[in-house]
């Protein structure tokens, strides 16, 4: 099985982004193109069959993370489990098992199963949810979520005429595929509870809102208690929706902050290790150390000999 490892790599002059994978396996899981797949290609949405890839490894899948895009498997046969970021998370088809970029997934089927891979690119995802932000419970939650009978009728025309329109030639292809693709998350969604679908998307508005006070706060680390007050929430609403909207807790988003930028720091500074660690908020360099040591699994020191 040929694989595509994505190495943590920061472009100079590139706010890091937080990085949304647990801190105990942020070097160790393989970062995958498409799981298996060496080939570059330029695509923005890509469909295939799901047992393409789990029948060939006898329906396990190993623990993997995609930075560059988000996938919907259409679950139309078959059950199992599926691990996020180490929480086992059962299926029984029809269902959609929804993985956000950066979220540590792993697949064990049990026995045969059928359905369908959607995969959306990041930089046109960001695109379809400034046009749709209704579509950020669909897109932006993950887990297993059970599709009705209804839902599974629904979605089995536009999926199969989105598969199509990707591989056509056909003048127009690229619309028609978007207007199959919303027809399809739109389906998703309003089979969804209306509640539900309401408080996820205003979870997922208050991560926002906090992903962004961390940006301009990382470097002071405030304490959890201090973000919500800003935000206007208790301490327990901000941990209740960075869990549902990320599967993180407010303090690992600030912490996988704090360890980007001081990856970022160690790639194209010359700074020492303890100058870099008080330029983040650590007064002892020793504490600084095995903070990095807990986040990447190895010692400043080791990080950047090991890039140069």
């Amino acid at each position: 099985m040929a694989k595509t490892d994505i190495p943590l790599h920061i472009p100079h002059g590139t706010p890091a982004a937080p990085i949304r994978v647990r801190s105990d396996t942020a070097v160790r899981v393989p970062r995958y193109a498409l799981y298996g797949d060496s080939t570059t290609r330029e695509w923005f949405v890509n469909v295939e069959p799901l047992e393409r890839r789990a029948a060939a490894l006898e329906w396990r899948i190993e623990p993997h993370t995609h930075p560059k895009f988000t996938q919907l498997l259409f679950v139309t046969q078959g059950d199992g489990e599926m691990t996020l970021d180490g929480d086992a998370l059962p299926f029984a088809s029809p269902c959609v098992l929804v993985i956000p970029p950066f979220r540590i997934h792993s697949f064990l089927y049990r026995g045969s199963a059928s359905g369908k891979v959607v995969t959306i690119e990041n930089n046109y995802l960001g695109d379809l949810l400034g046009r749709g932000p209704d579509l950020r419970p669909v897109l932006e939650t993950a887990g297993a979520f059970p599709l009705s009978a209804s839902a599974k009728a629904g979605l089995t025309a536009p999926l199969a005429m989105l598969e199509q329109e990707l591989v056509a030639s056909s003048r127009g292809s690229a619309i028609a595929a978007e207007i199959h693709l919303l027809q399809m998350l739109l389906t998703i969604l309003r089979d969804r509870p209306a509640a539900d679908a309401a408080l996820l998307c205003a979870r997922g508005r208050l991560v926002d809102r906090l992903i962004d006070l961390v940006e301009t706060r990382y470097r002071t680390q405030p304490d959890i208690d201090q973000l919500a007050g800003e935000l206007g929430v208790s301490a327990a609403q901000l941990r209740h929706a960075c869990k549902d909207a990320t599967g993180l807790s407010p303090l690992a988003l600030l912490h996988d902050r704090i360890a980007a930028e001081a990856k970022r720091c160690l790639i194209y500074s010359s700074a020492s290790v303890a100058e870099i660690g008080y330029s983040l908020g650590f007064d002892d360099a020793a504490y600084f150390t095995r903070f990095f040591k807990r986040m990447a699994g190895v010692t400043p020191t080791a990080f950047r000999g090991g890039i140069r």
